[in-house]
């Protein structure tokens, strides 16, 4: 009789924490939420189309019966299509008097070289803004009072900056041959290595 008493005392003990509220359900597991990551766009502000000009530091070398070099300004304007091809025209003229080694001695001759010209201007990106070019077109070349015009042909790199400012190394062969204005019989070499600076509108 006992041990009823204390199942049924059990029972009604159970039943009143029950009727109470009494919660026993499997605890919730806390929400999390994970911030999105912001996306950060980076502007590309360099110029790859328009209208260009320039100019650069050169030095000239005319290597015929001597050679003459000597420091000059090239002076420069331009067209970019796009990013692969342009138009540009130049002009390059020695600004002082320039050195002749004739082989024996060398003395400093009041004789100008310069060259005009106008080239295709094909370019291949390799990263964002460094680039390697070609130029190849038409130009004059002068030594003095010689005068030579055909296909000339350049190569060279640049690195465009943001907001239209660029920097660029190129060298340039402006006449490699014989009978330089019919004077020069023997082979001639006109060159020329540049730096300078661009700015695309």
């Amino acid at each position: 009789m006992t041990k009823i008493v204390k199942i049924v005392s059990g029972l009604a003990i159970t039943s009143s924490i029950v009727m109470a509220g009494g919660d026993f359900s499997a605890p919730m597991e806390p929400e999390i939420t994970i911030p999105e990551k912001e996306i950060v766009v980076v502007e590309d502000n360099v110029k790859y189309d328009g209208f260009y000009l320039g100019g650069a530091l050169s030095h000239l070398r005319m290597n015929a019966s001597d050679e003459a070099t000597g420091p000059a300004l090239s002076v420069i304007a331009g067209y970019y299509f796009n990013k692969y091809i342009g138009l540009e025209g130049r002009y390059t003229r020695t600004l002082n008097d320039v050195d002749v080694d004739a082989g024996t001695t060398v003395s400093s001759v009041d004789r100008d070289l310069s060259n005009v010209g106008i080239y295709i201007k094909p370019m291949y990106n390799l990263t964002t803004g460094f680039s390697v070019y070609g130029l190849a077109g038409y130009g004059k070349a002068k030594s003095g009072d010689l005068e030579e015009k055909g296909l000339q042909w350049g190569l060279g790199t640049k690195y465009e900056l943001a907001n239209g400012v660029g920097l660029f190394f190129d060298y340039m062969n402006f006449y490699d041959g014989d009978d330089f204005d019919t004077e020069i019989a023997q082979d001639a070499f006109f060159s020329s290595t540049n730096v300078g600076a661009t700015y695309t509108f």
